[in-house]
């Protein structure tokens, strides 16, 4: 397996569906060289089938998707990308400073179109509940 130059293994990046054991939705994310999830849908799919439709839609049209990268109340940033306004995939976990949010985002950009998608679907046991927001499903 490839290393970087820090030792650390990379691995090849990867669109993977996934569900929780407690719900019927579907997300899915993406899984960075670096093995950590990179973005995620922005909203719950209502099934298996939808979640790849998604992953096909943000390939296609992930060049003409509006980056958003916005400050929380405890000073971390978070990015977006937006059609008319409506998110469409969100960027997992927050970053310190602007600059990386951005980059996060650009390698998003960069790497979602030639991205893989795994035919396994995963499931997970949830630790806690989402946000009501967050469990919106796309229609």
């Amino acid at each position: 397996m490839p290393r970087r130059k820090d030792g650390m293994r990379t691995v090849a990046p990867v669109f993977q569906l996934y569900r929780f054991s407690d719900d019927d939705v579907v997300w899915w994310r993406l899984v960075s060289p670096n093995g950590r999830g990179l973005a995620r849908s922005a909203l719950a799919l209502p099934s298996v089938e939808a979640a790849r439709a998604s992953v096909e839609d943000v390939r296609a049209a992930v060049g003409s998707l509006m980056p958003v990268l916005r400050l929380t109340g405890a000073y971390r940033w978070q990015w977006l990308l937006t059609h008319d306004e409506v998110p469409v995939v969100q960027g997992i976990g927050d970053q310190d400073r602007r600059i990386r949010c951005a980059h996060a985002c650009r390698s998003f950009v960069e790497l979602a179109p030639v991205t893989p998608l795994d035919a396994a679907v995963a499931t997970f046991r949830r630790s806690s509940a989402p946000p009501v927001s967050a469990r919106r499903t796309a229609t």
